[in-house]
C-alpha cells in the first residue's frame, strides 16, 4: 500500500481521496495562505479577535464563537482548519466588520440547510477565505447580501464545491430588491446548485434599489437555472469561468436549464468581459441570455469566449429588443451547437474564432521582468498583448502595482503631475473608481492614487503618471507587492528616485548585490545538478469521479508532461484534448476521464485542485 505524501520517508507517497474531497473547490486564494496568516482587509475595524486564542479548535462547532464575536467594528479571524458548522454565526454584524479565514479554513454543513442575511447598513462588510462542505438542503439556502446606499459588502474566496440537493431550491448568493449600495462577489468556486449560482437581478427591477453587483474572478460549475444572474445598474461580471457540462440538479419543479450568464433587468451601463462560458454539454442552457424584461437597459458583452454544443443561440436577445441597447465586441463562439448572436455584436465564429482555455480565473500567473523569456502563461508586463490600447499616454509613465497570491495589500502614492488609472486595459486594468482604484488632485497641485490588492492570485492595476513620483506606501503584505515603472522592476525608494530622472549607477548598488563567490557558484552548480534529472513522477487519476478537475502542481525542480505515462479512459472527453501548460516549475491543467503523468525533480511544493483526483508520486531514493 502506498505511504502518505507526510510520510518521512519520502520514496512514494500518495493523498487519498478525502484529502482532495477536503480540498476540492478551495479557491486558489485559500491555499496560497500560510498558517496563522491574515488577511488585509477594507473594512475598518476597531477590534480583532482571534478565534483560535478564545479557545476554537479544529473539529469544533464554529457557530457559538461566531455568534458571540462577530460585531460592528470587529475583525472576527478564525484559525485554519476543519470546523462543523450548524448554518449561523454569519448575521451579527452590519458595519465596518470582516470575517477572515487564516488560510484553508473548511465548514462541514452539518446542519443541512441555511440561510444567512449579510447587511451591510454603512463602511463595509467582508466574508474571506471560507470552503462549504456538504449539500444545502431545502428551506431554500443561500448567503442573502443586502447593502444599504452607503453600504459596501465583499465576498472573496467564499466556496461551495457541494452545491445543493435536488429540489432544495438553494444558491451560493442571492441579492435582493432593496439593495442599494456595492456587493463585490470575487475568488469563489461554486457548484451543483439547483436555483442559480449567483441570483443578483432583483435590485435591477424597476421596483428595485438599483444597487450594483460586482462578480469577478469566479467560477460557475452545473448550476441549474444560470451561473450568474444580472441586472442592476453598472453591474459587472468580469474574468469569470462558466462551465456547464453534465445536467444540473434539478429545481422543485423538476426543470433543468443551466445557462451561463443571465441578464434579468434592465440596469443601464452592465458589463460582461474576459470571461469563458464552456457549454460542452448538449442539454445545457444559453449560454448568455439578454431576456426580454431585461429590454430598455443597456451594457457590454466584450472579450469574451464561448463555447457552445448545445441548439441554443450562443449569446441570445430573448424577445429581440435588448441588445439593441447593447454593444458586443472580441467575442469568439466555437463549438458543434448553435454560433448565433445578435447581429449588431463583433463576433467571430468558427474555425477563426479562439477557443476557451478553461483555466481557472484565479489561476497563478507569473510576471516576468523586461529581460525574462517569454513562455506560455506568463504574463510579461513588455508584453504586446498586456494592455487595450498599448503604450501609455504621451507624456506620462505606466506604474504597474502588482502581488503575488498573498494576504492582500493596499497602498498609496502621490506624483507632481496627473495620475489616470487605466481602467481600459485587457490586463492589469485598475477596477472601477466605485470600489477600486482611484486618482484625485489635491490642493497643491499634486495627484495622489489608492487602490487595493486581494492577493487571492496574480492581479495587477496600471496607472499613467504625468511627472515625478514623490511617495509611495504600502500597507499589508507589502513582501508580496512588485512595483514596475516603465515595465522596470524597482523598490518604493528607487521608484522615487527612478521617477526623479535620478538613475542608480553601479557604483551606487548595495553590497547585497554582490556576485556570489567562486564557492557559492559552485554550491549552485552542484545544487542545480541534483534536480536536473527529472526522476520522480506524478500522476493525477480523473477517473475516480465523473467530474472535471482542475489542478495546478508546483515542484522545486523542473516538471514535464510524460506522454507515456498519460491515458484516457473510455476513449476520453474533450477535457482531457485540452493541451496542458508547463512552465518550468509548475503544470496547470484540467483532467477528466484520464490520466495525467508528469515527470520532475527536486519536490513538491504545492498542489491545488478544484473536483476529485487521485495524486499519486513516485519519488526517486537520493
Amino acid at each position: 500500500m502506498a505511504e502518505r505524501h507526510s510520510d518521512d520517508s519520502g520514496q512514494k507517497a500518495q493523498l487519498n481521496r478525502r484529502d482532495y474531497m477536503r480540498l476540492g473547490g478551495a479557491a486558489v486564494g485559500a491555499t496560497a495562505l500560510g498558517v496563522g496568516a491574515t488577511t488585509s482587509v477594507s473594512a475598518q475595524a476597531e477590534t480583532v479577535v482571534d478565534l483560535g486564542e478564545q479557545g476554537l479548535s479544529a473539529g469544533d462547532e464554529i457557530d457559538p464563537y461566531l455568534e458571540e464575536y462577530v460585531g460592528d467594528g470587529v475583525e472576527v479571524r478564525v484559525p485554519e482548519g476543519e470546523y462543523d458548522w450548524n448554518g449561523e454565526g454569519f448575521t451579527g454584524a452590519s458595519s465596518d466588520a470582516a470575517i477572515v479565514g487564516q488560510g484553508e479554513v473548511i465548514l462541514n454543513n452539518v446542519a443541512g440547510e441555511y440561510y444567512q442575511t449579510i447587511k451591510a447598513r454603512g463602511g463595509t462588510v467582508e466574508i474571506r477565505n471560507f470552503t462549504i462542505r456538504g449539500q444545502a438542503t431545502g428551506n431554500s439556502s443561500r448567503f442573502r447580501l443586502d447593502a444599504d446606499s452607503d453600504g459596501h459588502i465583499i465576498i472573496d474566496n467564499v466556496n461551495f464545491p457541494d452545491g445543493g440537493e435536488e429540489g432544495a431550491e438553494s444558491k451560493a448568493f442571492y441579492a435582493p430588491r432593496d439593495h442599494a449600495g456595492v456587493i463585490e462577489i470575487r475568488n469563489c468556486y461554486y457548484a451543483n446548485f439547483d436555483d442559480n449560482g449567483i441570483y443578483a437581478s432583483s435590485p435591477g427591477y424597476d421596483d428595485g434599489a438599483g444597487g450594483q453587483v460586482i462578480v469577478e474572478n469566479c467560477t460557475s460549475h452545473n448550476n441549474n437555472i444560470s451561473g450568474i444572474r444580472i441586472g442592476s445598474p453598472d453591474s459587472i461580471v468580469r474574468n469569470c469561468l462558466i462551465i456547464n457540462d453534465k445536467a444540473p440538479r434539478t429545481s422543485p419543479s423538476g426543470y433543468q436549464n443551466s445557462r451561463g450568464i443571465r441578464v434579468r433587468a434592465p440596469g443601464e451601463n452592465q458589463l460582461i468581459e474576459d470571461t469563458e462560458i464552456i457549454h460542452s454539454y448538449d442539454g445545457a442552457g444559453i449560454p448568455i441570455q439578454l431576456h426580454g424584461t431585461a429590454a430598455g437597459g443597456s451594457g457590454t458583452i466584450k472579450n469574451v469566449r464561448i463555447l457552445n454544443n448545445t441548439d441554443n443561440d450562443a449569446i441570445q436577445d430573448q424577445e429581440g429588443e435588448t441588445a439593441e441597447t447593447w454593444t458586443g465586441t472580441n467575442i469568439d463562439i466555437t463549438g458543434d451547437g448553435n454560433l448565433s448572436a445578435p447581429s449588431n455584436f463583433d463576433v467571430t465564429t468558427g474555425s477563426s474564432a479562439e477557443e476557451p482555455t478553461g483555466e481557472d480565473p484565479q489561476g497563478d500567473t507569473t510576471v516576468d521582468t523586461p529581460d525574462s523569456s517569454d513562455s506560455t502563461g506568463s504574463t510579461d508586463p513588455d508584453s504586446s498583448d498586456s494592455s487595450g490600447s498599448g503604450d501609455p499616454a504621451e507624456g506620462t509613465d505606466r506604474l504597474l502595482v502588482t502581488t503575488s497570491p498573498s494576504d492582500g495589500a493596499s497602498y498609496e502614492f502621490t506624483a507632481t503631475g496627473e495620475i489616470t488609472p487605466r481602467y481600459d486595459l485587457d490586463q492589469y486594468n485598475a477596477n472601477d473608481d466605485s470600489v477600486g482604484e482611484s486618482a484625485t488632485e489635491n490642493d497643491d497641485g499634486t495627484w495622489t492614487a489608492t487602490g487595493q490588492l486581494s492577493g487571492a492570485g496574480t492581479s495587477g492595476d496600471s496607472f499613467d503618471v504625468a511627472g515625478d513620483i514623490t511617495s509611495v506606501s504600502i500597507d499589508g503584505d507589502s513582501g508580496a507587492v512588485s512595483l514596475y515603472l516603465n515595465d522596470e522592476e524597482l523598490s518604493t525608494d528607487d521608484l522615487v528616485d527612478q521617477s526623479s530622472d535620478e538613475q542608480p549607477t553601479d557604483d551606487d548598488q548595495s553590497t547585497d548585490d554582490e556576485q556570489p563567490t567562486e564557492d557559492q557558484q559552485s554550491d549552485d552548480t552542484d545544487e542545480t545538478a541534483d534536480d536536473g534529472d527529472l526522476t520522480n513522477v506524478l500522476l493525477l487519476d480523473g477517473t475516480v469521479s465523473e467530474d472535471l478537475a482542475q489542478y495546478k502542481v508546483v515542484v522545486s525542480g523542473e516538471i514535464e508532461r510524460s506522454d507515456s505515462l498519460s491515458s484516457t479512459a473510455d476513449g476520453g472527453s474533450p477535457w482531457d484534448e485540452i493541451e496542458d501548460r508547463v512552465d518550468g516549475s509548475s503544470a496547470t491543467g484540467v483532467v477528466a476521464k484520464g490520466l495525467d503523468g508528469y515527470r520532475f525533480s527536486g519536490d513538491l511544493v504545492s498542489f491545488q485542485v478544484k473536483g476529485h483526483v487521485d495524486l499519486t508520486i513516485e519519488q526517486a531514493s537520493q
